[in-house]
């Protein structure tokens, strides 16, 4: 098979790629304390909705699949790793401990056009 020629290898590569970081929320050590917390998962799903519409997350939504502690997703917009950790323990089931914030950085395609109505 003859080599590609630069063109050709510079046109698969992808473009417009930015930085963000993934949030893998997953079952913290207050998991299944419901005692005094009725009303954390409204409280979760607001934090979310604030953070959406302010631009500082893109998605965001549960993991359907319960064969391991992973619950959700979370994609964040910040300048670096340590302000998206901050800003993913601000949620209200993070402070309590029903969740754990595992941040993560990625390298993605722009998400600048997706609008997510949360």
């Amino acid at each position: 098979m003859p080599e590609a020629s630069q063109a050709t290898r510079n046109a698969d590569i992808p473009r417009n790629l930015k930085p963000y970081f993934l949030c893998l929320l997953r079952k913290g050590p207050a998991w299944d304390i419901t005692q005094g917390h009725e009303d954390l998962m409204l409280l979760h799903l607001a934090f979310f909705r604030r953070q959406i519409e302010a631009g500082k997350m893109v998605l965001a939504g549960p993991v359907l699949d319960e064969s391991d502690d992973l619950r959700g997703i979370c994609i964040l917009r910040a300048e670096n790793r340590e302000a998206a950790q901050i800003a993913a323990s601000e949620d209200p089931a993070v402070k309590t401990g029903h969740l754990i914030a595992e941040v993560r950085a990625a390298f993605l395609p722009s998400l600048d056009a997706v609008r997510v109505e949360y």
